[in-house]
């Protein structure tokens, strides 16, 4: 199929190119195939481009019917136009939904600061689970007013990385001292995996007997958890805070951890992509209504019904609304 100049696509065309942008990694060129394969016809990069992108706010904002509070905060980095750049996201663990994102070209502490204090300047904030770069504790606690929460893994990967370099890796500590930190370490990681809040503690005091004769380069991670339990081992009093950002995690991996350079060359571009990718996620995963769901899906494809959006559902979102449908008899 020919398209003058002037002419328009037929709806099937658009459509095709934004749901294969919406469920898949396929690059500009790659949409182009796959019009010329299915309709005969090749778009060209820009009116793709057109398609695919909308116009966007600074902050790429979801439309979730109400906020829990309880959220996590992580950043990918990505590039535009050959550039490197970050991608900020909170997410709503309990609504198991983004609650807004935006791209930075730095990766400073005012840069996250304005994005979380603009994001939650109407939505109610009780904890923020992060990794551990320091400025977080004070954005999250003075500027937010929340709870900040320290994930785990990072805290734990980071002890582990400290051990290998300083003790395991080091020639002038003996077979013994380096079989004894490993003990210790490994009764310290057990704290985070305690069934219970009390069990954690009780294993804590165990190796706050032992602490001094641990390599002062892992000591260190121990007197942090010391100073501040409940910033690390909250989630394991009130099972509802996230114990890591592993929901962030898996979001980045739903919405292509490797993107391709080409996708963006241009900051609007990867606005439009991480809106798309925003809607698609709260109408697989989010713990939304079938309606609100409905609602967010038409916003990219105008003609679906609801039996075609249920069907995209994910299995915990169906026994959500399942079991909502019992209460309300």
């Amino acid at each position: 199929m020919y398209v003058e100049d002037g002419h328009k696509y037929p709806s099937e065309v658009k459509r095709l190119g934004r749901v294969v942008n919406a469920f898949t990694d396929a690059s500009l060129e790659n949409l182009q195939d796959i019009c010329t394969v299915h309709f005969g016809v090749r778009p060209s990069d820009q009116q793709l481009c057109n398609w695919i992108t909308e116009n966007t706010r600074e902050i790429v904002e979801n439309d979730l019917p109400q906020y829990s509070g309880v959220y996590t905060y992580d950043e990918q980095y990505l590039r535009i136009d050959g550039e490197r750049a970050y991608r900020f996201v909170l997410y709503d663990d309990l609504m198991d939904a983004p609650v807004g994102e935006c791209v930075a070209d730095r990766l400073t502490k005012d840069a996250v600061r304005d994005f979380l204090t603009e994001l939650l300047d109407d939505k109610p904030a009780y904890v923020i689970t992060t990794d551990g770069r320091a400025e977080y504790a004070e954005i999250v606690e003075d500027d937010i007013g929340a709870f900040h929460h320290r994930c785990h893994f990072h805290f734990l990967r980071n002890g582990e990385k400290k051990l290998r370099n300083a003790v395991f890796r080091s020639i002038r500590r003996s077979d013994a001292e380096k079989l004894h930190a490993a003990i210790v370490w490994s009764e310290f990681k057990s704290v985070f995996a305690a069934p219970s809040y009390t069990a954690a503690l009780r294993r804590f005091e165990a190796v706050l007997d032992k602490v001094e004769h641990l390599p002062s380069a892992i000591r260190t991670y121990v007197e942090e958890v010391m100073e501040n339990f409940d910033k690390f081992l909250v989630h394991l009093r009130d099972e509802w805070v996230p114990s890591t950002t592993n929901n962030c995690e898996r979001y980045f991996g739903h919405t292509k951890p490797t993107l391709h350079p080409r996708r963006f060359r241009s900051i609007e571009g990867a606005r439009s992509f991480l809106k798309t990718q925003m809607t698609v996620r709260t109408v697989k995963h989010g713990l939304v209504s079938r309606e609100t769901s409905l609602a967010l899906a038409r916003e990219l494809f105008p003609a679906l019904d609801l039996d075609e959006v249920t069907d995209l559902f994910t299995e915990t979102k169906q026994r959500y609304l399942w079991s909502r449908d019992l209460e309300a008899g």
